[in-house]
């Protein structure tokens, strides 16, 4: 009979347990005004994590906490908080229900999202469809259920509707939808976080990772003199490309070929990829090139290049700007 072979079987190791000092203590969002709360949310209680059982002042901190790491907290399912101020476990609930405390836990409570604010100048409110708190007026927002997510009513009739459009930010990869850093739409509708946005275009990158399209206006007239004043060398002379557009798709055969770019013969711009070459080589002619600044006028040696090179383009509509969610909350939005 063969042997089978042995199971090895893992066991995690509990996190330690909280001490009483721990879980009753009070915390601070500002010590120094002597507000509750932690360095996510002003807040008067603490809430216990259906999950583990442990205490934090909100999902946020229990996220930050190592001993986590391997699950994450289901905000929606929380049943208890602590008052800070007189220790008491209770159900959730807007306010103590220790009759000799009764103090309020915060101004903003959502019993959907179990998300507590006590910040006086923080607008916020719940979307049934986000199923997160935004920040931000309700009256100033709308759903787009293609997009997946409240937009402004300033820009929403001129928004590009794309699905799914909160999904993963394109450079860091993380949840746009329920993040709290703000955001920004490019002019295809594709979304970024703010912060991603400012170090891409330092990369000196003006196309959109996602289409390719160039991410905002953009001024080819500083290109097109380059070009004119940067001559090919003679021993290419007759050589052609064809291209693809990446801005308005439009497909562009047998144009004269340029180590610096080719130029959308529909929309001008210079955003294009070449899909196939023809090029014709004399040897017996001129190969020298030189990049020619239509400012200095002094030349430089240049690189073959596909044709993607243009200024840096503009921040996308800001009528499509996403603020994001509050307690995950997206402060476009809060999430809880």
């Amino acid at each position: 009979m063969q042997k089978q072979p042995s199971q090895i079987t893992t066991t995690q190791t509990p996190p330690p347990p909280q001490s009483i000092e721990e879980i009753k203590s009070k915390s601070y969002h500002s010590s120094e005004l002597d507000i509750l709360g932690c360095k996510h949310y002003a807040r008067n209680c603490k809430i216990k994590a259906a999950c583990c059982g442990r205490i934090y002042v909100c999902r946020l901190c229990h996220a930050d906490d190592p001993v986590n790491i391997r699950h994450e907290i289901n905000r929606h399912a929380t049943k208890e908080v602590l008052c800070m101020f007189c220790q008491t476990f209770q159900p959730v609930a807007k306010q103590c229900i220790n009759n000799d405390c009764q103090k309020e836990f915060a101004r903003y409570f959502c019993d959907v999202c179990i998300f507590y604010d006590d910040s006086p100048t923080k607008n916020i409110f719940h979307c049934d469809k986000c199923g997160i708190c935004r920040v931000g007026i309700r009256e100033d927002y709308i759903h787009c259920d293609k997009c997946n997510g409240c937009l402004n009513k300033s820009g929403f009739n001129s928004h590009k509707c794309i699905e799914n459009k909160f999904s993963n930010c394109p450079i860091c990869m993380e949840d746009l939808f329920s993040s709290r850093e703000s955001s920004l739409s490019f002019d295809c509708g594709h979304m970024i976080h703010n912060s991603c946005y400012k170090e891409f275009v330092k990369s000196g990158s003006f196309k959109c990772p996602i289409c390719k399209k160039s991410i905002g206006k953009m001024h080819w007239k500083h290109t097109d003199n380059i070009i004119k004043r940067s001559k090919m060398p003679e021993m290419y002379s007759g050589s052609t490309v064809s291209i693809l557009c990446n801005d308005c798709q439009e497909k562009c055969a047998n144009q004269p070929f340029h180590f610096i770019g080719t130029k959308c013969i529909a929309c001008g711009s210079y955003n294009t990829t070449i899909t196939s070459k023809n090029i014709i080589i004399d040897e017996t002619k001129d190969s020298n090139f030189t990049v020619v600044d239509e400012e200095s006028e002094e030349g430089e040696e240049g690189e073959e290049g596909e044709g993607e090179e243009g200024e840096e383009g503009e921040e996308g509509e800001e009528g499509e700007e996403s603020d994001n969610e509050v307690d995950g909350e997206s402060e476009q939005e809060e999430n809880n």
